[in-house]
Protein backbone atom coordinates (compact mmCIF):
# COMPACT_ATOMS: atom_id res chain seq x y z
CA UNK A 1 0.00 0.00 0.00
CA UNK A 2 2.76 2.36 1.12
CA UNK A 3 4.35 1.81 -2.46
CA UNK A 4 1.71 3.08 -3.94
CA UNK A 5 1.28 6.30 -2.49
CA UNK A 6 5.04 6.78 -3.01
CA UNK A 7 4.65 5.86 -7.16
CA UNK A 8 1.57 8.19 -7.10
CA UNK A 9 2.99 11.07 -5.47
CA UNK A 10 6.27 10.18 -8.20
CA UNK A 11 4.42 10.17 -11.23
CA UNK A 12 2.47 13.29 -9.92
CA UNK A 13 5.59 15.62 -9.55
CA UNK A 14 6.79 14.47 -12.87
CA UNK A 15 3.44 15.53 -14.34
CA UNK A 16 3.53 18.61 -12.82
CA UNK A 17 6.97 19.28 -13.49
CA UNK A 18 6.57 18.19 -17.27
CA UNK A 19 3.30 20.47 -17.38
CA UNK A 20 5.67 23.61 -16.33
CA UNK A 21 7.45 22.89 -19.07
CA UNK A 22 5.03 22.42 -21.42
CA UNK A 23 3.62 26.09 -20.16
CA UNK A 24 6.99 27.61 -21.30
CA UNK A 25 6.57 30.81 -24.07
CA UNK A 26 8.38 31.19 -27.26
CA UNK A 27 12.47 31.51 -27.11
CA UNK A 28 13.73 34.82 -28.13
CA UNK A 29 17.45 35.16 -29.40
CA UNK A 30 18.96 38.49 -28.76
CA UNK A 31 22.10 39.99 -30.31
CA UNK A 32 23.31 43.19 -28.76
CA UNK A 33 25.57 45.32 -30.77
CA UNK A 34 27.69 48.18 -29.32
CA UNK A 35 28.66 49.92 -32.20
CA UNK A 36 30.50 52.54 -29.94
CA UNK A 37 34.31 52.84 -29.35
CA UNK A 38 33.24 52.81 -25.89
CA UNK A 39 32.57 49.51 -23.89
CA UNK A 40 29.28 49.16 -22.75
CA UNK A 41 28.07 48.40 -19.01
CA UNK A 42 25.08 45.35 -18.55
CA UNK A 43 22.92 47.07 -16.14
CA UNK A 44 20.87 44.60 -14.07
CA UNK A 45 17.62 47.03 -12.83
CA UNK A 46 14.94 45.47 -11.33
CA UNK A 47 12.51 45.58 -14.24
CA UNK A 48 15.41 43.43 -16.36
CA UNK A 49 15.92 41.01 -13.12
CA UNK A 50 13.97 38.26 -14.09
CA UNK A 51 14.68 38.35 -18.30
CA UNK A 52 18.85 37.91 -16.61
CA UNK A 53 17.55 35.42 -14.63
CA UNK A 54 16.07 33.31 -17.55
CA UNK A 55 18.90 34.19 -20.16
CA UNK A 56 21.28 31.43 -21.34
CA UNK A 57 23.96 32.40 -21.84
CA UNK A 58 24.36 35.28 -19.24
CA UNK A 59 24.62 38.77 -21.23
CA UNK A 60 28.39 39.57 -20.74
CA UNK A 61 28.90 42.34 -17.92
CA UNK A 62 30.73 44.28 -20.35
CA UNK A 63 30.07 44.47 -24.01
CA UNK A 64 33.35 45.47 -25.45
CA UNK A 65 33.72 48.40 -28.21
CA UNK A 66 32.47 47.57 -31.35
CA UNK A 67 31.55 43.84 -30.18
CA UNK A 68 28.38 42.10 -30.21
CA UNK A 69 26.74 39.54 -27.36
CA UNK A 70 23.99 36.55 -28.17
CA UNK A 71 22.11 35.12 -25.79
CA UNK A 72 18.41 33.90 -25.55
CA UNK A 73 15.68 33.98 -23.34
CA UNK A 74 12.75 31.69 -23.33
CA UNK A 75 9.19 33.16 -21.61
CA UNK A 76 8.71 30.33 -18.61
CA UNK A 77 5.52 31.83 -17.41
CA UNK A 78 3.07 31.55 -20.31
CA UNK A 79 2.64 29.41 -23.58
CA UNK A 80 1.29 32.81 -24.67
CA UNK A 81 3.04 35.70 -23.40
CA UNK A 82 7.42 35.81 -23.29
CA UNK A 83 8.84 39.69 -22.15
CA UNK A 84 12.49 40.32 -22.12
CA UNK A 85 13.38 43.73 -20.57
CA UNK A 86 17.28 44.91 -20.68
CA UNK A 87 19.64 47.87 -20.19
CA UNK A 88 22.90 48.75 -21.12
CA UNK A 89 25.24 51.94 -19.78
CA UNK A 90 27.71 53.79 -21.71
CA UNK A 91 28.47 56.79 -18.88
CA UNK A 92 25.79 58.83 -18.90
CA UNK A 93 24.18 57.22 -22.00
CA UNK A 94 21.41 54.33 -21.49
CA UNK A 95 19.81 52.58 -23.76
CA UNK A 96 16.59 50.38 -22.53
CA UNK A 97 15.11 47.58 -24.53
CA UNK A 98 12.33 45.58 -24.62
CA UNK A 99 10.99 43.02 -26.58
CA UNK A 100 7.67 40.27 -26.32
CA UNK A 101 5.58 38.11 -27.48
CA UNK A 102 1.85 37.58 -27.00
CA UNK A 103 -0.69 35.46 -28.54
CA UNK A 104 -3.95 37.47 -28.85
CA UNK A 105 -7.54 36.18 -29.19
CA UNK A 106 -9.59 36.66 -32.77
CA UNK A 107 -12.28 35.42 -34.15
CA UNK A 108 -10.50 32.47 -35.85
CA UNK A 109 -8.50 31.30 -32.81
CA UNK A 110 -5.45 33.18 -31.53
CA UNK A 111 -2.80 35.40 -33.42
CA UNK A 112 0.70 36.02 -32.69
CA UNK A 113 2.68 39.53 -32.10
CA UNK A 114 6.35 40.67 -31.71
CA UNK A 115 6.90 43.50 -30.22
CA UNK A 116 9.70 45.52 -29.61
CA UNK A 117 11.02 49.27 -28.31
CA UNK A 118 13.85 50.96 -27.02
CA UNK A 119 14.47 53.94 -25.20
CA UNK A 120 17.48 56.43 -25.31
CA UNK A 121 18.56 58.07 -21.92
CA UNK A 122 21.55 61.12 -21.87
CA UNK A 123 22.21 61.32 -25.44
CA UNK A 124 22.74 57.13 -26.14
CA UNK A 125 21.14 56.02 -29.51
CA UNK A 126 19.45 52.98 -29.00
CA UNK A 127 17.64 50.84 -32.03
CA UNK A 128 15.61 47.57 -31.99
CA UNK A 129 14.61 45.80 -34.65
CA UNK A 130 13.42 42.30 -35.14
CA UNK A 131 15.29 40.55 -37.43
CA UNK A 132 13.03 36.84 -37.64
CA UNK A 133 10.57 34.82 -36.97
CA UNK A 134 9.72 31.73 -36.91
CA UNK A 135 6.06 31.42 -37.34
CA UNK A 136 5.34 27.42 -36.58
CA UNK A 137 7.24 27.95 -32.72
CA UNK A 138 6.98 31.53 -32.35
CA UNK A 139 10.27 32.10 -31.47
CA UNK A 140 12.36 35.15 -32.92
CA UNK A 141 15.25 37.06 -32.91
CA UNK A 142 15.66 40.46 -31.82
CA UNK A 143 18.68 42.72 -32.35
CA UNK A 144 19.91 45.42 -29.96
CA UNK A 145 22.08 48.14 -30.79
CA UNK A 146 23.69 50.98 -29.06
CA UNK A 147 25.83 54.28 -29.61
Amino acid sequence: MKNKHVLKVGVAAVAFAMGGYAQAGPEVTITFKNNSDTNAVYDVVGSSAYSYAEANPKPKPDALARQSDVYRVKGAQSPDVTTVVFQYKMGAKICKFKTSYVKLPSRGGTVPKWNKSEQSLGGARCEARITGTNFATHDWTVEFSMK
